[in-house]
This record gives structure tokens, sequence and C-alpha cells, in this order.
């Protein structure tokens, strides 16, 4: 048995959560074989992931036929399987269905893994997924020295030489130390709430991160409550991304606003329209009235409501004055907000390289240049090269900017006889019909201007926050007085957005 070398970056991985039983399984089988040929071709190896599938109307099983979903794997030319199984039972049922290696995966979250591994070991299992020791343990896999020496000199014995794993180990802990402060203080802890609330991890510490931008962490029992309550609403769903993330910042949302689902993210309707597929358990019809209203959810594959969007985001990359090379398409199919700014800076980037090229050497010499005419009295001196430095806030983290060279502007101090700058706008006060920001976050969209006239509960603002688009709607109804923010417009919390008379 041997541990697994780490996956090069760019590995390509291809997911099929088979969340959705809708599709045909003619489909489903030809996505998959020319999924494996394109992972063939790009001498990369298919990893087959065994996915649980649901079955109890109540609390949905995490067990099913995933051997059987194994053995397609393999007929699909998987190089191995790749399953997180507790008890074993799994890996023995692969076992004697499959010839592939079995790779077992788990992380140490609850402090389970390392008995989960020995059972698997003891199984059958060919692989472990294991990290060294600086980067293992809470969120990440058990330690790979660990596993080595617990299983050296007996019938599980891998052959690695701890010795050389002490070296990468130290390598490892020094590098760590580096970047302490960008490392989570949660990432390596075991969390036994993990068995009381069935929660992986990762979503635990983005319940943590979001309650710290509230300055609300003391009221993480009500949100980790809150957050199986909305899982049991919206029907068991798996708990990975985008799901998880979903739930995180709704649970959060009901505690921290005071009233359950009085704010609720656009993906969240998605979900209960059915556009992220059919859930394990039908979600709660009252959930769906309340968040949907009169809308009706899909009955058809959500695939089938896609529209052809290649050849229009290749219009749109050219209306923005750009190549439409596939990179270029592609970042605008998948971050169309994002995508304007970063090729501006993109071209910002190629003139300044070109306005550093060297000038070419002259073939012959030139006659010398006049003395140049004094310059006018009342023109400033050319300012020198200087240095600024700025704080800027990208999603809530503040980042300090030294910006130095010529071409930098600077205004050189009024004198005592020059008329006194304009003084700031006062801010906005808040009043009763003041639209306020719930969270910090990003203005994606203004659907209304100023002098339009608005019901109660229409959406005025949409405001992107924690990855999550949220509605923000009207408390009242009237006319839109005035609009303080813009578009790409970073907020705070409670910041007023606009006012209606």
């Amino acid at each position: 048995m041997g541990i697994p070398e780490a996956p090069r970056q760019g590995d390509p991985r291809h997911a099929d959560p088979g969340a959705d039983s809708r599709p045909e399984p003619g489909l489903q089988s030809q996505l998959r074989r020319r999924h494996s040929r394109a992972i063939r071709q790009a001498r990369r190896q298919l990893r087959g992931r065994c996915v649980p599938r649901f079955r109890s109307a109540q609390r949905p099983s995490q067990h099913g036929d995933r051997h059987r979903g194994c053995a397609e794997g393999e007929k699909a030319r998987a190089g191995s399987a790749l399953l997180r199984d507790l008890a074993g039972a799994l890996v023995a049922a692969l076992k004697q269905t499959v010839k592939i290696p079995v790779d077992v995966h788990s992380h140490c979250s609850s402090g389970m893994a390392p008995m989960a591994y020995m059972a698997a070991v003891e199984a059958g299992a060919d692989v472990l997924d294991v990290a060294m020791s600086p980067l293992a343990w809470g969120t990440s896999q058990p330690a790979a020295e660990s596993v080595v020496a617990a299983l050296q000199g007996g019938e599980y014995d891998t052959g690695l030489d701890l010795d050389r794993m002490w070296e990468a180990n130290n390598a490892l802990e020094a590098l760590k130390r580096s970047h302490q402060a960008d490392i989570s203080p949660v990432a390596d802890r075991i969390d036994a709430d993990i068995l009381r609330y069935h929660m992986p991890g990762l979503m635990l510490e983005d319940i943590y991160r979001q309650l710290g931008s509230h300055e609300a962490g003391a009221r993480i029992s009500e949100v980790l409550d809150e957050a199986n309550r909305v899982r049991l609403e919206l029907g068991y769903p798996p708990l990975v991304a985008p799901v998880r993330q979903m739930i995180a910042t709704q649970a959060v949302y009901n505690v921290i606003g005071g009233e359950r689902y009085a704010t609720v993210t656009q993906e969240l309707k998605d979900y209960l329209q059915g556009l992220y597929g059919r859930p394990p358990v039908a979600a709660d019809p009252e959930l769906r009235r309340l968040v949907l209203g009169r809308e009706e959810p899909i009955t058809i594959r959500p695939a089938d409501l896609l529209e052809p969007q290649v050849e229009m985001a290749r219009a749109q990359v050219r209306k923005m004055g750009q190549e439409p090379t596939d990179d270029a398409v592609l970042i605008q199919l998948l971050f169309p907000n994002a995508a304007p700014a970063y090729h501006r800076r993109g071209d910002e980037k190629s003139r300044a390289k070109k306005t550093e090229a060297p000038a070419p050497a002259a073939v012959a010499a030139d006659p010398p240049a006049a003395a140049p005419s004094p310059a006018p009295a009342d023109d400033p001196p050319p300012s020198p090269m200087s240095t600024a430095e700025f704080e800027v806030e990208v999603e809530g983290e503040v980042f300090k900017v030294r910006v130095t060279g010529a071409g930098m502007a600077v205004t050189p101090a009024a004198t005592a006889g020059a008329a006194p700058s304009p003084q700031p706008k006062p801010a906005p006060k808040s009043g009763e019909g003041t639209v306020i920001a719930p969270m910090q976050g990003l203005i994606v969209k203004i659907p209304i201007k100023a002098g339009d006239d608005v019901k109660l509960g229409d959406v005025v603002a949409v405001l992107e926050a924690m990855k999550m688009q949220n509605d923000i709607v009207t408390t009242v109804a009237g006319r839109v007085q005035n609009i303080y923010v813009k578009e790409g417009e970073v907020v705070g919390p409670n910041q007023p957005l606009l006012a209606i008379g």
C-alpha cells in the first residue's frame, strides 16, 4: 500500500455529483465517456469519485449504490476510485466489484479520520489521502508521518522512509510560519460539534467567518441550530459547494436579521425553483411559497433552460475592444460583472510596458537642438517622482497600496488667495423611506433610477456578499428620491443606499 503523490496544480477534475436523477442514463454514460477521453488525451489520470445516493424519505442515508457507480467509472477507464467510507464496508464491497485501486479520502474535522483510515486499510483500500503534518489535521487530512508510522513493520507497511519525510516536514513548518497571518485559527483544530451538527469543517469555518464579519461570534450555537433547520426545510441536500454556502449564509441571515427568510439570496431562490436539480427530499412547500410566491418550480432538466451563450459572449468581448480569444470569452462567461474591469487593467498594463520600452538608437547624429524657450512664469514646475500610499478596500478586506513613479499628478497646495476646496457632501441620513445595506458587500445592480415609482417589496438593488447575490427590497411604497450609491461600489452594513418618499 502506498501514500499517494499530491495532485499537481492544473490537473483537470471532472465532477459528476449525480444530484439529479432525471437525465437519461444513456446521456450520462455518453458524457462520462467523452470526459474520460478528454482527460486521457491531456495525459492525466481519471479518478472516479463514488458519491452517495439518498434514499430515505425521513433522514436520507449516506449509503447507497456507490460500488455500482464505481463499477461504471471503471468502464469509463478511470484510473482509480475515490470514496469516503467511515466503517470500511464500502471499501470491502468495492474490492469485490472493481479491479482498479481504491483511494479513501477523509478529513480530521471531527477527529475520526485516523480510525476510518485504519478500518479502510483492513478492508483492502489501496491508497489513503494524507497531508504532511504541518498542513494536516483539522479540516485537512491525517498526517502522512503518523499514518506511515502506524503501519510500519506490519502487514500494511508502506515502505516509505520517515527520515526523508522529516526533511519535508521541517521545510513546510518554516513555510507555514511565514504565512501564519493568512491561516485560519480554526483550520487545524478538531471540532466535535461536527458530530452534533453533521456539518463539514469547511461549512463550519464559513459560518465562523460570516459571524465574525457581523461581529456576532457569540451567536454561533444559534446559527448552527438554524443551519440544520434550513437544511431540513431544503430537503437535506448534500453539503457540498455551492449548497453548503447557501445554507450557511441563509442561517446567518435568519439569526442576525431576527426574522427567518426576511433576506433570501438569489441562489437559494434558484435552488427552490429547481435550477440546481432535484433534492433528495422535496423542499418544504411553505418555504417554497414564501420565497417564490406564485412562481412554480421547473419540471424539466435545468440544463434545458440554458440559451446558447458563447456567441453572445464573443460579441460582448469585441464590444469592449478585446480580441475574442478562448480565455477572454471564458472570463466573460464566468465573471460577466468583473470582466470589463479585468480587461481594462490588462490594457493599462500593456500600455505601461510600451511606454517603458527603450527608444531605438538613432542611425545618424541629430543636429544640436535649439535652446528651449523659458517656460511662462505662471506654469508650475514639473513634479519630481512621487510616492503615495492608499488604503483600498476589496470585498471587505483592506489592502495598503504604495504607488511610485512619474506620471502621478501631484496637486500643489492652495495659496492663501486661492478659492477654498469644495467640502464633501454630508452623509445621507436614514429615515423611514431609506433603504439600507443589510451587510457589507458589492453593489452589482441597481434596476431603478431616481423618479421611479416602486411598490412594497420591489427589488431596488442587488448586493453581492460572501459569493451570494442578495436582492435588496423596499420596505415602503413611493417614489425614488435619491440614489446614494452606484453599481460596482463596495458598501458597509447599515449604509443608506437610496431614499423613497
